[in-house]
């Protein structure tokens, strides 16, 4: 009898336990679900047509030239760039992607746009922080 007693003990113990470690479980898959949706939101409206490929988000670059990567799923017919906010320069295209030289710049913070005409429509990226080590 006291075997049984403690056997039951046990298993209350234990089914208690359980329900605790369910209840964190669930919580934290509910917290990651808020996560992947938040990404996936954010995915959608970075790269709906336009994509920036290089430089990569927070990406160090760490030369005195650099040459941006952009992409477009659709066809379009122009593509700029802004950097840091500044005028919108011309990319060039060349082997199915956009391209833009940079030359001439310092060590610092930047953040980089894009910009290109899908459809006879103007579709922006989002900014691109990365950064630059000479």
């Amino acid at each position: 009898m006291i075997v049984t007693k403690t056997k039951r003990t046990l298993t209350k113990k234990t089914a208690s336990k359980a329900t605790k470690t369910s209840s964190k479980s669930k919580t934290l898959a509910a917290a990651s679900g808020v996560k992947t949706k938040k990404t996936k939101e954010l995915k959608e409206t970075t790269c709906k047509n336009v994509c920036i490929d290089y430089p990569q988000n927070n990406e160090t670059v760490y030369c005195g030239h650099y040459c941006f990567r952009l992409g477009s799923r659709k066809p379009c017919t122009s593509m700029q760039v802004s950097i840091n906010g500044g005028e919108w320069q011309n990319c060039r295209q060349a082997n199915g992607y956009w391209w833009f030289d940079w030359w001439n710049f310092n060590t610092g913070s930047f953040y980089l746009e894009a910009k290109a005409y899908v459809e006879g429509k103007e579709e922006k990226t989002a900014k691109r922080k990365f950064k630059v080590t000479l």
